[in-house]
């Protein structure tokens, strides 16, 4: 039996203008309480959007399989570009990692068994989530006693450097939200392009990945992923590449059991 905690408040941030305190808020996917020690592994869920908009519930009906096959699934508010420029999107990651791992008796939690999985922009935060491990400039915030470290990521078709995803999409409609994320256009501005692009922190401590992503992918280049994976194999990180064949960007063939198995299977040579 599995039990949904909804909208739970993890943190606090600058609200309307910077004038008033704003909540962000998680949900929780998790098992039926019992009365033995049980923890279960975490995965974190950060939905896309371009970074302009998301909901952190509006894929958690696609996820419960996760939750069946013995995880704790928790999707994450994290704040757009309309109202923090990066790395203010990666400090709400972490800190809603902190908030699980603080409470990780409340929610049956493994803490050392914490993954992060996302699509889009939301793949980008699981990709900078897996190469930030220990850097502790972006922990902000509450609970910074405990850490916000991870174990693994998965991104889905993620954003890997904002100046080559603007430049190798086919579609220039979302070109705007790479300026929207930095504060200025990635080609005028190399270091905050640098700073936004995991392949700039891959080091001993980047966590295994496992990397999807489409071949009709004419919003986030293939390329990208590619890009990110040979960067993680030359440093010796353990990493996989699935390329799914005809999947165009938020495809539903993502959401299909043979993806999820091939997730599950990673997970589980990694986390074990």
């Amino acid at each position: 039996m599995l039990w949904l905690d909804s909208d739970i408040t993890y943190t606090q941030v600058p609200g309307w203008l910077g004038n008033t305190t704003r909540d962000l808020k998680l949900s929780v996917i998790r098992h039926f309480q019992t009365n033995d020690d049980t923890r279960y592994p975490v995965i974190f869920w950060f939905a896309g959007g371009g970074w302009m908009d998301t909901d952190h519930n509006v894929h958690l009906p696609n996820l419960v399989d996760f939750a069946r096959h013995g995880y704790i699934v928790v999707g994450v508010e994290y704040r757009d570009s309309n109202k923090v420029q990066f790395p203010g999107q990666l400090e709400d990651a972490k800190a809603a990692i902190r908030y699980i791992r603080a409470n990780a008796e409340r929610f049956q939690a493994d803490p050392n068994r914490f993954v992060a999985m996302g699509e889009s922009a939301g793949g980008h935060m699981a990709s900078m989530l897996g190469v930030t491990n220990g850097l502790k400039q972006f922990d902000k915030g509450f609970n910074l006693e405990y850490s916000s470290n991870i174990q693994a990521a998965v991104p889905f078709y993620g954003v890997v450097d904002p100046l080559t995803a603007k430049e190798g999409s086919i579609s220039n409609d979302f070109d705007f939200v790479y300026r929207n994320l930095l504060g200025a256009e990635p080609e005028d501005a190399p270091e905050l392009d640098s700073a936004a692009n995991p392949l700039s922190y891959v080091n001993s401590n980047t966590v295994p990945f496992l990397i999807l992503h489409g071949t009709e992918d004419v919003v986030v280049p293939i390329k990208d992923s590619e890009c990110l994976y040979e960067k993680l194999v030359k440093n010796e990180v353990p990493a996989e590449l699935y390329e799914i064949n005809g999947a165009s960007h938020m495809d539903v063939k993502f959401m299909q059991p043979e993806v999820f198995k091939i997730v599950l299977t990673f997970l589980e040579k990694h986390l074990n």
